[in-house]
C-alpha cells in the first residue's frame, strides 16, 4: 500500500488512476505544494511544485540522500517552494521538469514502488 501525503495531510488514494485524477484536479489546483508517495520504511517519491516549476526527489529508504530530477542544465536561477511545515526553500530551476513528466513519474512510482521511476533523468544527491 502506497501512503500519500499532500501538504502534510494524509490522503486515501488506492489506485494509480485515482492518483492521476487527484493530480489533474485537487492536487493540480494548488500551485505551491509538497506531495509525497511512499512505502513505509521503504522507497518514497516527493514532488515540490511552485507554479509552473516542479521537481522530484526519490529516496530509496528513510534517511537516504537520494536522487533529484534533472531538467534543463542551462536554466539559471531558483524557485521558492513552500514545504508542508510552512518553511520556504529555494531550489535550482535546472532541477525542474514539466508537470506532465512529474505526474507520469508519480503514477509510475505508485504502480511500481520497488524501483525509481523511468522517464526522468536523475542525479544522485
Amino acid at each position: 500500500m502506497i501512503e500519500v501525503s499532500f501538504n502534510g495531510q494524509p490522503r486515501a488514494i488506492a489506485t494509480a488512476e485515482a492518483l492521476r485524477l487527484a493530480l489533474d484536479n485537487e492536487f493540480g489546483a494548488v500551485p505551491r505544494c509538497e506531495l509525497w508517495l511512499g512505502v513505509p520504511e521503504g522507497p518514497s517519491l516527493c514532488m515540490l511544485r511552485s507554479g509552473p516549476h516542479a521537481w522530484l526527489m526519490y529516496l530509496r529508504y528513510p534517511g537516504d540522500h537520494g536522487f533529484a530530477s534533472e531538467g534543463d542544465a542551462t536554466r539559471c536561477g531558483t524557485a521558492a517552494y513552500t514545504l508542508s511545515n510552512g518553511q520556504v526553500d529555494e531550489y535550482p530551476l535546472s532541477w525542474c521538469i514539466d508537470l506532465p513528466q512529474c505526474h507520469a513519474a508519480l503514477a509510475d512510482f505508485f504502480a511500481h514502488p520497488d524501483r525509481r521511476p523511468g522517464g526522468v533523468t536523475w542525479r544522485e544527491s
